[in-house]
């Protein structure tokens, strides 16, 4: 499995799919299972990559759109990624932005090694995404990457900025030209990585708002989600990923996400308290997370989100829900904006 395809990604880019989803009439929390997040939530609320992978398979397949990830890009804002979005839009050019970028990159997604490198080479600078499958499993994925960091950057300067070459890991699709007229230079496929090269003088590039004490004031914001954010070892991330994939399957045990893991349970309990957590903590924290999204959804049953987080008695859901909030699952959907 790549770097690519593990981490976390931001209810931001759910969101950009709902909103796609939505406009061609689709039901899309039917469709993908989970209710659309709220914008207050597009921060701090995030998505294990796999499910957001699983997302965009599921709509492609809706659709019938193998083209999905490129043109869900197109449509991104810098609204779009809240407060990160402001701050990228506020700075003088587009380097400036894009050290910004980096410095809160984690608002965004969380990948267990950097996702996105920079070479210089030259008159020119290349942004490298680590991994990918050129089987085409995270194939969406990179081609929304690619796609959003173009249009983005259309978007805060103004100007219609032309690729000197485009990297996609995967194969050549049949039909290349919505790739040749989105990005305008050379697109080429089954490279070594997903990459996207343009002149280095693209930095220098003025923005259309600057507005540097606006950047101030929401870098203290942006820095106080950030603290918000779990901080955790990569092997902790590793675990939780795994928790999150086989609870759907019922209650997940040690020895289960052990074996999972290819280590002994033994090890498992061990590494975990090293890293002042435990198995119970952690699957506890998952399923209060995964419980308050799926509230949310009215299209669910109370019954219904039990059996989605491995319960077997509704019951034991809502001792549990208790237990973590101090409210009922009831009480929680009421206070829930209509």
């Amino acid at each position: 499995m790549s770097n690519f395809d593990t981490g976390f990604v931001s209810s931001a880019y759910v969101r950009v799919l709902f909103e796609y989803l939505k406009n061609r009439g689709v039901d899309a929390s039917a469709l993908l299972g989970v209710a659309e997040p709220e914008a207050a939530d597009n921060t701090l609320l995030r998505y294990s990559m796999q499910l957001w992978i699983s997302f965009l398979r599921s709509a492609a397949t809706h659709l019938e759109d193998p083209l999905l990830g490129l043109k869900l890009g197109q449509i991104i804002r810098p609204a779009h990624f809240g407060v990160l979005g402001y701050i990228l839009a506020s700075c003088p050019t587009l380097g400036a932005s894009l050290l910004r970028y980096q410095a809160y990159e984690r608002l965004m997604h969380e990948m267990d090694k950097y996702p996105m490198e920079m070479h210089v080479d030259g008159s020119e600078i290349r942004f490298i995404w680590n991994g990918g499958d050129p089987n085409g499993s995270a194939r969406l994925s990179h081609e929304f990457a690619v796609a959003a960091f173009s249009q983005i950057s259309r978007a805060m300067s103004g100007e219609h900025l032309v690729a000197t070459e485009v990297w996609f890991v995967n194969s050549e699709p049949l039909d290349t030209r919505p790739y040749d007229d989105f990005f305008g230079g050379k697109v080429l496929f089954n490279q070594p990585t997903t990459a996207i090269q343009v002149s280095l003088a693209y930095l220098n590039i003025p923005l259309r708002q600057p507005d540097p004490t606006l950047v101030h004031i929401l870098e203290k914001q942006a820095e106080g989600f950030l603290t918000q954010l779990p901080k955790e070892s990569e092997f902790v991330m590793h675990v939780r990923r795994c928790i999150a994939n086989l609870i759907h399957s019922g209650e997940p045990g040690l020895e289960q996400v052990a074996n999972a893991l290819s280590i002994a349970p033994r090890t498992l309990r061990r590494r975990l308290h090293e890293h002042q957590t435990a198995f119970r903590e952690l699957l506890d924290d998952i399923r209060k997370h995964m419980a308050e999204q799926y509230l949310r959804d009215p299209s669910l049953q109370l019954t219904d989100v039990a059996q989605l987080l491995g319960y077997t008695e509704q019951s034991a859901f809502q001792r549990a829900f208790l237990r973590w909030t101090g409210t009922t699952p009831k009480t929680f959907q009421k206070k829930m904006p209509d």
